[in-house]
């Protein structure tokens, strides 16, 4: 009886564990999702289920995320251009990027050794700040709304 209680036992742990799991792994999914549809991504600190969830948004802007199909039905443009990608990497190059998928720099703000260049891609309607300092990107923010992003 005491074997069969155990066994028991041992199997809904198991079982409310692996649910537990899942319903984690799913959140994480959502999160890296609507982080890099948002270009909030920072590939170092999260797992596999958050980094397959931003390659989604990446791959297929308005279709992974129920949140997102949400959004289809109040947003006029059908797709995002990645920036995601752009955080560590050397400021000159990331400029050629931003211009290779369509931004054109709009403004920039130095304070101390920090530059902070905005760029809007027309096309998208994207206003994308990025913090350069030592020569790399630290950041990649869109900021939905500036002056000169129109």
């Amino acid at each position: 009886m005491k074997v069969a209680i155990l066994t028991a036992a041992i199997l809904s742990a198991a079982v409310t564990h692996s649910v537990f799991a899942s319903t984690v792994a799913e959140r994480e999914y959502q999160r890296g999702y609507d982080d890099c549809r948002h270009g909030r991504y920072d590939q170092d600190q999260h797992g596999e289920s958050y980094k397959k969830g931003c390659r989604a948004a990446e791959d297929h802007p308005q279709t992974h995320s129920p949140a997102a199909q949400k959004d289809t039905a109040t947003t006029k443009h059908a797709s995002h251009a990645k920036v995601s990608d752009l955080k560590g990497m050397n400021s000159i190059k990331a400029i050629d990027v931003m211009t290779s998928r369509g931004f054109t720099s709009v403004d920039s703000i130095t304070s101390g050794d920090t530059l902070y260049g905005i760029y809007y891609n027309a096309k998208t309607h994207q206003c994308i700040q990025l913090t350069n300092a030592n020569n790399h990107v630290v950041s990649v923010d869109d900021i939905g709304k500036h002056p000169n992003c129109n």
